[in-house]
Formats: C-alpha cells, structure tokens, sequence
C-alpha cells in the first residue's frame, strides 16, 4: 500500500478497489453497509446522468451536499468524466454560489432544490435542467431517479488532467479564489498519511466534511487507500459520535478543535475508547488546555497543520516523532517549509516570520485566476499568511496571522467577502467588517464584527437583519457582533 505507485485519476484508486474487492464494504451511511460493486453500479449511472448533461473532460460540476453517499458517487462519476469537481460547503447561499458560478461556468449543479429555486429566481441560472438535487423535487432530477434506473456509463478515457478538485478559499479582497487541488498532490498527501496511520483498523469516521480539504484527504482518499471501509457522519453529534467511537474497529480519530471540546464530555463519562491509538486534530488552533485535558486522561491528540492550498497538510506531530504540546508538528515529508521576513529570507530558529510552502502538494493555479496565482505563489513557494516559527528541534508553531481572516470552528472567514455579501441586502448603504484574533493564554479567541449604516429612509432593525443573514449567508460568515450606525 505505501509502495502504491502513482495514479492520474483518483476515480483509478476507487475503481481497482472496487474490481478487487466487489463484496466489501466501502461505507456506511446512518448504520446501512454500501459494497464496493454497489458503490461502483451508482457511480456509472451518475456518469451517464453527467454525460447527457454534456459533462465533458475539463468540465466543471459544483457539488454541494454533506458526508453522504451521493457525495462520494458523485465524486466518482465527474472523474470518471476527466470533468472537475467544485466542492461547495452545503450552508452556503445564493450570492455565494453565485460567484462560483460566474467563476467556474458548470455544466451541472449537484445542490438542494430550494437553493436551485433561489438561483433560478435571481437569474444566475436560466435552465433548470443544469440542476440534479439531491433531495426529491419533482421540478428536477433527483439522485435517487438517477440511482434507481438500470441505465450505466462505464466508459473512462485515461487523460492527463491534473485537476482533481476545485475548493474557493482565500476571500482577502472579498471574492474567494478557487484553489485547484491536483490528483497527484490529493493522492502523495494521503498516502504519506496512510502509511503512518494504524493497520488492522477496518472502519473509518468520516466527521470531518469532505467538501473541505482536510476532510476530502484524511476521510475520503486515506481510507480508500487503506482498504478500510468509511463510517459517513453528515451532522456531528455527540450521541452518534459516541456510538460509532465505541466500535472496536475503529482504531483512529480525526476531527477539529470544536470536535474536541465538545468530546469531553464522553471522556468524563468513563467510556472505553482503548482502542483508538491515533487522535489528530487539524482545522483549527488546538489549545494547549485542551490538549493537556486528554493527557491527563492519557489521550494523546497530535495536532496538524495545512491550508487547503497544499491539499491541505503541511506538518503534523506525525506517529513516530515526540508529540510536543502546541506544536503544529514537523513538516510532512513531500513539502518544504520556512519562515521568512517581509524580504523572503529565511529568519533563525524562535524567531516568528511567515511560513511558506513548496512541495507537490501545493496547488499550481487558482482556477481562470493567473493573476491571484502570481501573487500568492512564487517560484513554488505559497504564501500561506500565517505568522510561526521554528523551534531548536524542528518543530513548526502558530503564533499569529498576517491575512485578514478568522478560523470558526474550522472554517475560514474573510471579512471582505462578508462584507461583499452584507452589501447585497437592500437596505444597506455601507459595512466595514473587522476579524479580531486573540492568543489567550493556552487558547485563541477570533470573532468578527460589523458596522452597517442602513441607507437614508431605511427601516433596518437588528432582527431583521439576523433574519436576512440567516437566509442569504452561510451560517458560519455571519457576524459574532453587529452595530447599525
């Protein structure tokens, strides 16, 4: 498996597991077991569903929708098409979608029917037949028309299209750019990561969302690498975490800061998770009080680090290496990493600068954006925008951040793009929003703020407001604080 050599499509990695081993599982999704040769009927079908939709090499194909199966399917079936998938965060609105659209023109859209009625009515998209919702609508196809007809698509035409996956990130002028994750850096970062993860495990918790970087590589790719079938979590909860955790199959557990806060609670209550040898924890800052809260309880959480331009992990406190307490860990063994002042040169070990990547895994283009890519990656090296440094042993450490951003529970929020967004609501003439990161002690705290002056004659209440943010903005953008001046 570590010796495995490398594949041009990742659709190549599902499709030989899936001839090896037709009878095994490959997911489970709400206790139900999906086999390989199930999984592999339903991508074809999907393939076909594109393929009439005039998915073709090089096209894209937005997908939003959560930790279920039609995810991995449809994942599947636009690489088996050499088509590129755009993967959106499912709380994400209209004017957000928006955007990608105008950026990436999709020949199809994977979403919820209510979002697909709203993109209709605002005009982004003239012709419904783009849509395929993955809830039954009878305005559109469904997922599960699609799955529950015999009609198949199994052709795959081996390209040289390095684009596995498209992700919009790095928001700092208010419009997210769309990171274009490479087949070949998903599939080196994974399995660098596969190879340190524990054997004889035979169930994976997929907690962690697979539109997102982190998750599609350490949830998806890993364990599809490993041969280990993937427990599909769509909404975190403690009561089904506990009850997925608590199979001894299970041998280890990646998650985020948030995830693990709110996990002590299963540790007070004695439960016998022995098991498990590997807890990672990326995404976010793990704070060195919670971190030392399972020591004490001798779980030991080994703390990583990345951005979802390097697909996405460029150190970690990897197994077989001390895991230092606040550290974000060393760097992975595919990526090089520094620290350089505001000239590009390297600074001494302890002493705080940026941290740049280069390595295979980091991205070689934002998507129609070669003016973003000069910018942010030169000569290979990406400028991540996050402040550290290096100790005397090699170890990497977070100690600040130079790009105007804030993490919420994981998840990176601009505030020029909120401010983007807030300036779509009618009564609003003006909004200056601010991120504001802490280093408390053992901990951070990071929050945003809005000021919004309402225009002249306007009726804008702070209710009202809320209301409008909580149809027409991700969940996670919205303001922690907002002032009407």
């Amino acid at each position: 498996m570590c010796g495995q050599q490398f594949i041009y499509n990742l659709y190549e990695l599902f499709y030989e597991q899936a001839l090896k081993y037709p009878e095994k599982i490959l997911l489970y999704y709400n206790n139900v077991p999906v086999q390989y040769k199930v999984a592999l009927r339903n991508v074809h079908k999907i393939a076909h569903a594109m393929r009439q939709r005039r998915v073709k090499s090089g096209s894209t194909v937005i997908m939003q929708t959560g930790n279920n199966p039609y995810f991995v399917y449809s994942f599947f079936a636009i690489l088996q098409c050499n088509a590129i998938p755009v993967l959106v965060n499912p709380l994400a609105r209209q004017f957000e979608i928006q955007h990608y659209y105008s950026v990436t023109r999709p020949a199809c859209i994977i979403t919820h029917s209510v979002i697909a009625d709203r993109l209709l009515q605002y005009g982004v998209v003239q012709d419904s037949g783009i849509f395929i919702t993955i809830d039954e609508n009878s305005t559109y196809t469904s997922m599960d028309s699609i799955v529950s007809k015999d009609v198949y698509d199994s052709r795959y035409v081996q390209e040289n299209n390095n684009a596995a996956a498209i992700i919009f990130t790095s928001a700092m002028d208010g419009y997210a750019l769309g990171a274009v994750l490479t087949h070949y850096g998903i599939f080196q970062s994974a399995k660098a990561v596969a190879c340190m993860m524990p054997d004889y495990a035979s169930v994976s918790v997929a907690v962690l969302p697979l539109f997102h970087a982190f998750g599609l590589t350490s949830s998806l790719v890993v364990p599809l690498i490993k041969n280990v079938a993937i427990d599909l979590i769509e909404k975190f909860s403690v009561k089904k975490l506990m009850r997925t955790l608590s199979n001894v199959e299970v041998r280890s557990f990646v998650g985020v800061p948030a995830m693990y806060a709110i996990m002590k609670g299963l540790f007070e209550r004695n439960n016998d998770f022995n098991h498990i040898q590997l807890w990672v924890s990326g995404g976010d800052y793990l704070p060195v009080g919670l971190q030392e809260w399972y020591v004490h309880r001798g779980v030991e959480i080994r703390q990583g680090y990345g951005l979802t331009e390097a697909s996405p992990i460029v150190s970690w406190n990897m197994p077989g290496i001390v895991n230092k307490i606040g550290s974000i860990g060393k760097p992975m063994p595919y990526n090089e990493v520094r620290v350089v002042d505001q000239s590009g040169r390297d600074v001494p070990v302890t002493i705080h600068g940026e941290i740049i990547v280069r390595g295979m895994n980091v991205i070689q283009n934002y998507y129609d954006n070669p003016q973003k890519t000069q910018e942010y990656i030169k000569d290979g090296w990406l400028n991540t925008g996050d402040i550290g440094y290096f100790d005397n042993d090699g170890y990497l450490y977070i100690s600040g951040r130079k790009k105007d951003m804030v993490l919420k529970n994981g998840y990176n929020v601009y505030p020029k793009e909120v401010e983007r967004l807030l300036l779509y609501h009618p009564d609003i003439q003006n909004v200056q929003v601010t991120g504001h990161f802490e280093f408390l002690g053992n901990s951070t705290k990071e929050w945003l703020v809005a000021q919004i002056k309402a225009k002249q004659g306007a009726s804008l209440s702070l209710d009202k407001l809320k209301m409008w943010c909580s149809e027409n903005i991700s969940l996670y953008k919205i303001p922690d604080a907002i002032e009407i001046i």
